[in-house]
């Protein structure tokens, strides 16, 4: 089992839920991809041809990079063009300590990472999807429920989230029923 499986999977599922056949987990149109870390290379060469091959069935899709979207936000929290952000990194380094400049930057990257995707994904239609690649390259100021839960309500398409991981974590598979609450509402589709 692998890709095959999984892509399948996922593809079923999208092309029901923008064609209006398939009822998304809580009608939340929101998908997490969970891979093995070793597999990033042929993850984003997986996602890239789900793209693809939705497109070919007349389906909006869209690729975006969340590395670009970090880039985008921390220039914007530093107050700095794109061109000068790692120059700027690294003088912020040299003036504190690491610790302390990650834990300043989890403060405030959340909500500038939320203003740079949503402005990426709001003019996507209802009947369209986004493939958010690269969640690894934000560890460790954001998880992908954080990231999912920004979203609802701001926009109309459904996302696709593909992450690294080898565990789903109790509170992330816990179903919303359960009452300690569900981690995070969407479908998870697991690595087999």
């Amino acid at each position: 089992m692998g890709w095959h499986e999984v892509m399948g999977e996922l593809e079923e599922k999208l092309v029901g839920t923008l064609r209006g056949t398939y009822r998304p987990l809580d009608n939340v149109p929101f998908f997490r991809v969970q891979y093995p870390p070793v597999e990033e290379r042929e993850a984003l060469r997986q996602f890239r041809m789900l793209t693809e091959r939705l497109r070919h069935q007349h389906l909006g899709a869209e690729s975006v990079s969340l590395l670009e979207c970090l880039r985008e936000a921390l220039a914007a929290l530093l107050n700095c063009p794109a061109e000068a952000l790692e120059s700027r990194l690294v003088e912020l380094e040299r003036e504190q300590e690491r610790p302390e400049l990650q834990s300043r930057l989890s403060k405030h990257l959340p909500a500038e990472m939320t203003k740079a995707l949503t402005a990426r994904l709001k003019g996507m239609p209802r009947d369209s999807v986004a493939v958010l690649l690269r969640m690894g390259s934000l560890y460790p100021f954001l998880r992908p429920s954080s990231i999912l839960s920004s979203l609802e309500g701001r926009i109309e398409c459904a996302v696709v989230l593909p992450y690294p991981g080898t565990t789903l974590g109790a509170l992330l598979d816990a179903p919303p029923a359960d009452p300690r609450g569900g981690y995070y509402r969407g479908e998870v589709i697991p690595w087999r």
